[in-house]
C-alpha cells in the first residue's frame, strides 16, 4: 500500500511539473515586450530624417533587460546591438542582434504607437524573441 501511494505521489508530481513547463514555454513563446518612452528628454532625444527617434543605447538596454524574464525560458542574451536608432513612426522596423551563447540572434524591434506632439512623441515599441 505503501509503494502505490509513494508512486502516485511522485507520478502526481513529475505530472503537475511537466504541465508547468509546457504552459511556461507556451506562455514565454508568446511573450512580447512593450514599452513607451518620452523622446523629449535630452537623452533619449535623437533625430531619424528629421523625425524624433528612439536612441538605439536606450533599445539595446531595454531589451538586454528584458529578454527572458523567466529565468528557465528562453535564451540567456548579451552584447546586443542595434544598428541604429528606431523612428518615432508607427510602423518602423529595426532589427537588433544579441550573443546567445556562441550564436548571434536577430532580435526584431517595431514600433505599436506614437502619441502626443509630434516634435516630442511618446513612442510604444516591442521586440520579439
Amino acid at each position: 500500500m505503501q509503494r502505490g501511494f509513494l508512486a502516485g505521489a511522485v507520478g502526481g508530481v513529475v505530472a503537475m511539473a511537466a504541465g508547468g513547463v509546457v504552459l511556461t514555454c507556451l506562455l514565454a513563446g508568446k511573450d512580447v515586450q512593450h514599452t513607451t518612452i518620452d523622446t523629449y528628454s535630452r537623452a533619449l532625444y535623437v533625430k531619424v530624417d528629421g523625425h524624433p527617434a528612439v536612441a538605439r543605447t536606450i533599445l539595446q538596454s531595454r531589451i538586454e533587460g528584458w529578454y527572458h524574464p523567466l529565468p528557465w525560458v528562453g535564451k540567456d542574451i548579451a552584447e546586443v546591438s542595434c544598428p541604429a536608432h528606431l523612428k518615432a513612426v508607427p510602423g518602423a522596423t529595426e532589427t537588433c542582434t544579441a550573443r546567445a551563447g556562441s550564436e548571434r540572434v536577430s532580435i526584431p524591434v517595431r514600433v505599436t504607437r506614437v502619441e502626443g506632439d509630434p516634435a516630442t512623441p511618446r513612442v510604444t515599441w516591442k521586440f520579439e524573441r
